[in-house]
């Protein structure tokens, strides 16, 4: 068991998954340069209703202290809050925002990092949406851009060190079955999540 196989894996049995998450209406107004600045929010809304809950859920689960993962790091939903502040929202608006009840299962460390996969890997892309709103919306990356620059100049070694931690939990077929398995419910449930209307 190597730990390409289990990247391999990932990346090509979730491909389908993550090709529809790409093909949302907001995404592809974003690559298009059509998406205004309240889609925008929206987006971020959409995000912020998703990934509130599972890291909610993450940090109760009882093996989170042994997986080597930093919160203070890996924490995305802080970063969409700053985003949404700098877009106008208050704390009372954040708080009210709808949060998604469908959310792929994360009860073992295999499972967590199948999840986790989804939303590290999305800073890959992150870098490129990063760039293309910088240069038609007034934002910049330090102000309503901090979620899609999660990492900025820091991005691949941040995502080589979580490979490497993902690579730890993916032993057993079992694992990477898990893992596989919850990549692409993230990637499904995501899409179906941000397609709500």
């Amino acid at each position: 068991m190597t730990a390409s196989t289990i990247m391999e894996r990932l990346k090509s049995e979730t491909a389908h998954y993550h090709r529809q998450v790409e093909q949302n209406d907001y995404a592809k107004a974003i690559m298009n340069q059509t998406v205004s600045l309240e889609e925008y929010k929206e987006y971020l809304e959409k995000f912020y209703g998703f990934l509130k809950p599972l890291e909610e859920l993450a940090l109760q689960q009882p093996f989170w202290e042994n997986t080597g993962l930093d919160y203070g790091i890996r924490g995305k939903a802080i970063l969409l809050e700053n985003d949404l502040r700098n877009l106008g929202s208050s704390d009372d608006d954040i708080k009210r925002l709808p949060r998604c009840e469908e959310l792929p299962d994360i009860s073992s460390p295999a499972r967590l990092f199948g999840y986790l996969y989804v939303i590290e890997g999305s800073t890959n892309g992150g870098q490129i949406i990063t760039k293309r709103l910088s240069q038609f919306l007034p934002i910049e990356a330090g102000r309503g851009l901090e979620y899609f620059n999660a990492y900025g100049s820091e991005t691949r070694t941040r995502w080589a060190e979580f490979m490497a931690q993902l690579v730890q939990f993916a032993h057993s077929e079992e694992d990477q079955n898990e893992m596989v398995h919850t990549a692409s419910e993230t990637f499904r449930l995501l899409d179906q999540w941000i397609n709500t209307k």
